[in-house]
């Protein structure tokens, strides 16, 4: 029997997409800007994201406990995003060039963070052991994390380069992603 063309993770791929850039300009995160992680990264994120589409268009799945777990994932990797966000509004009180207070006081980059918490729980909402298509799903999820841990560093460099020193003392203090140093 065919699944339905609304049970494709397409769609809850797309969504959690579009929650969060929609929350980007509700919350007015004008900070965040650049330096950002360069052209060629930029495009190479721009691909992977439109090839996950395309790979969930292929991936259904169904309404049972891993769907729930898998929403429950991508709504904490909103909240993440979220903080972040506020985070990243004009503060009169903080003139730093440097965002070091909020989430990001803990995770250097939970914007990426979050991007990768939403996608595990796309991943893990379309739950089908069976499925090679799933296998090939999860291939990509970790493809997709080792292009943004690059993308990261590229970052990183580039705010190195822009803030000096006081982005250096930035990451001796707090993690890259959450409870890792680096």
């Amino acid at each position: 029997m065919a699944t339905a063309w609304y049970f494709r993770l397409f769609y809850l791929n797309v969504l959690w997409f579009l929650i969060s850039w929609l929350l980007y300009f509700i919350i007015g995160a004008k900070r965040m800007t650049s330096p950002g992680p360069g052209r060629s990264w930029v495009m190479a994120f721009w691909v992977s994201l439109i090839v996950g589409w395309v790979l969930t268009w292929f991936v259904p799945f169904s309404i049972n406990p891993a769907f729930w777990i898998g929403i429950s994932i991508i709504i904490l990797g909103q909240v993440v995003f979220v903080l972040g966000y506020f985070a990243m509004r004009e503060h009169s009180e903080k003139k730093k060039a440097v965002v070091d207070w909020g989430i990001y006081g803990v995770s250097r980059h939970s914007h990426v963070l979050a991007g990768i918490i939403c996608l595990l729980g796309v991943v893990v909402a379309g739950w089908n052991a069976a499925s090679n298509l799933y296998a090939v799903l999860w291939v990509y999820f970790i493809l997709y994390v080792g292009l943004s841990h690059f993308v990261v560093l590229n970052e990183e460099k580039r705010n190195v380069e822009r803030f000096g020193q006081e982005y250096v003392d930035y990451m001796k203090r707090v993690s890259r992603y959450f409870l890792t140093k680096g």
